[in-house]
């Protein structure tokens, strides 16, 4: 039987996604204020401001969903998607990111191929770290 138990270097790779996740949303709320002159970020939740559409003077485009936002270039490629009301990531928002930031070439592939190939992996290897 495989040992499906990520190897530490997986988990220390995984741990490097989080201070990444939370610049990008330091820089993802200050980006919603500025670009859209809004008092907060999750204003951009209001009636007026829902959908798909370019963020003013950007390549960046923003889509509402719930009670939260994705921000990309292209789908699945750079920014990120979150929830104001889950300020921390979840395994499944993590690994998106991780997808979104290797696809962007923020993240290199060749380091990171074990867990962008591997998604039980990657997820156990998020969860240890989440864990922690």
């Amino acid at each position: 039987m495989p040992d499906d138990t990520p190897h530490p270097a997986h988990e220390v790779l995984a741990g490097h996604l989080l201070p990444l996740w939370y610049a990008h949303i330091a820089w993802a709320n200050q980006l919603l204020v500025h670009a859209f002159k809004l008092e907060h970020a999750q204003d951009i939740l209001r009636r007026e401001n829902r959908g798909t559409r370019q963020v003013p003077g950007t390549a960046w485009f923003i889509k509402t969903h719930g009670v939260g936002v994705d921000i990309f270039k292209t789908p699945d490629v750079g920014g990120i998607d979150f929830d104001f009301d889950k300020p921390d990531p979840d395994p499944w928002r993590l690994l998106a990111f991780l997808h979104k930031q290797v696809n962007d070439g923020q993240l290199s592939y060749a380091l990171y191929q074990p867990l962008v190939e591997d998604e039980e992996l990657a997820i156990e290897a998020i969860k240890a770290v989440l864990a922690r």
